[in-house]
């Protein structure tokens, strides 16, 4: 989060939240001052590339109200300090992640569903991404992903197996200390039977009545 172009530190009057099922980020300002006013932008990053967004806080004083601070706002800037970069100590508790057990090439059959799975541990719990073909995966109500923490298992689901999901996939995990990946190939098998190009009635019928007796 920035403000004004400044990086936002959390503090006691600013909170942010990220609500992973309906995927919004929100950022909170308690107690709104007339100097919170200004330009705030959300700046989301991962390792395959970044977006972001902004919007402009406006303050309206109200009459009624006493805006001036008891306490001048710089007594507030040591508790709205970002924190300290991690330590050699912390970076020491840290795990990278590492890949346990790999994902697994796969050929299904077209219409059925499929799993992908691997095992990845790491310190703390890492953050993942999916791409297909070197590219990041798209949302699809056909695809669903999660991370099983009592097995360490990173899944990706995907529902009604399709020609155009045949491909490489790979999940890459990170944090903090590091990051790792592994890839599989995926094939799919058409579900067509095949023609019978046996004529249903022998062919000598049919001359019969080309040439009737």
């Amino acid at each position: 989060w920035y403000k004004n172009g400044q990086p936002l530190y959390e503090g006691n009057r600013f909170t942010t939240k990220y609500d992973i099922y309906t995927k919004t980020l929100t950022l909170q300002v308690l107690a709104a001052r007339p100097d919170d006013q200004g330009t705030y932008t959300v700046r989301a990053t991962n390792p395959v590339g970044s977006d972001e967004t902004t919007c402009n806080l406006t303050i309206r004083p109200t009459a009624s109200i006493d805006t001036r601070p008891f306490i001048q706002p710089d007594r507030f800037a040591p508790l709205e300090l970002k924190a300290p970069p991690p330590t050699k100590a912390d970076l020491d508790k840290m795990e990278p992640p590492k890949v346990v057990v790999p994902l697994e090439n796969l050929q299904v059959t077209e219409g059925s569903p499929v799993l992908l799975k691997a095992t990845i541990v790491g310190k703390p719990i890492p953050n993942f991404v999916w791409l297909k073909d070197g590219a990041p995966l798209p949302a699809s109500n056909r695809l669903r992903t999660r991370y099983d923490i009592g097995t360490k298992q990173v899944l990706l689901q995907i529902n009604d197996i399709r020609p155009q999901d045949i491909g490489d996939y790979a999940v890459i995990a990170t944090n903090p200390a590091g990051e790792d990946s592994t890839r599989c190939s995926l094939s799919v098998v058409p579900d067509k039977p095949g023609v019978d190009d046996r004529a249903f009635v022998p062919e000598d019928k049919f001359r019969d009545l080309e040439h009737p007796q």
